[in-house]
């Protein structure tokens, strides 16, 4: 019977490392995400003087679940979805591909394209909205000190190149009044922002993960 109970304990601590050691992976990836967004939110704030108005962490609803973008940025030239990369290392992959890959300290790990999961974004704001395409824009941001390796594509841009990128010459769509329309109607529909929220989008991408076999 002692053997029994201690082995009963030693199986209960390592159910309980377990579940703390994901619960403070999952927290630790949620920090270094939200530092990502923030370090984009204050850049956009500080720096980008054209007309605009920035929402961040939105998550609607979709014919399938959720899907959470991190930045709209609802500007004169256009609607930007704004999906923020927080990471270091040496990045290679393909624009057209389905997955990249991040090296660094002798560690290689796979991670979605994050311009495919962008387009996701645009299509669930598009739907929202239905303005004409050339309204709509999807770009990715890296915020750490990561170092592309190979061409990522002309929407894939490092944290000191945003302002830059959101400053090309393009043609006026939206006076400002229209910005606070179209900003007006995605705060209608956004998801009031919680942490059953954020676990539920959670839950529903790694489910899409498990079904997809990425």
């Amino acid at each position: 019977m002692v053997a029994l109970a201690m082995w009963l304990w030693v199986f209960i601590l390592i159910l309980a490392l377990a579940f703390f050691g994901g619960f403070a992976s999952g927290r630790w990836q949620l920090l270094r995400h939200n530092t990502g967004e923030a370090l984009v939110a204050d850049t956009i704030g500080g720096r980008l003087y054209r007309p605009h108005l920035l929402l961040n962490n939105v998550t609607l609803k979709t014919e399938h679940g959720t899907t959470q973008i991190d930045h709209i940025l609802v500007m004169d030239a256009g609607i930007f979805l704004i999906e923020t990369k927080h990471y270091g290392g040496w990045i290679f992959g393909d624009p057209k591909g389905r997955q990249w890959t991040q090296v660094g300290f002798q560690r290689k790990s796979k991670f979605q394209n994050p311009t495919h999961q962008n387009y996701g974004h645009l299509k669930a704001v598009q739907a929202l909205l239905k303005l004409p395409d050339e309204s709509f824009r999807a770009v990715v941001v890296f915020t750490g000190d990561a170092k592309f390796k190979t061409q990522l594509g002309p929407d894939v841009v490092q944290l000191p190149e945003l302002i830059d990128y959101l400053e090309t010459e393009r043609r006026v769509l939206f006076d400002e009044d229209q910005i606070a329309h179209i900003v007006g109607r995605i705060e209608m529909s956004r998801l009031r922002r919680s942490i059953e929220t954020d676990e539920y989008h959670l839950n529903f991408v790694r489910q899409r993960f498990k079904t997809s076999g990425l």
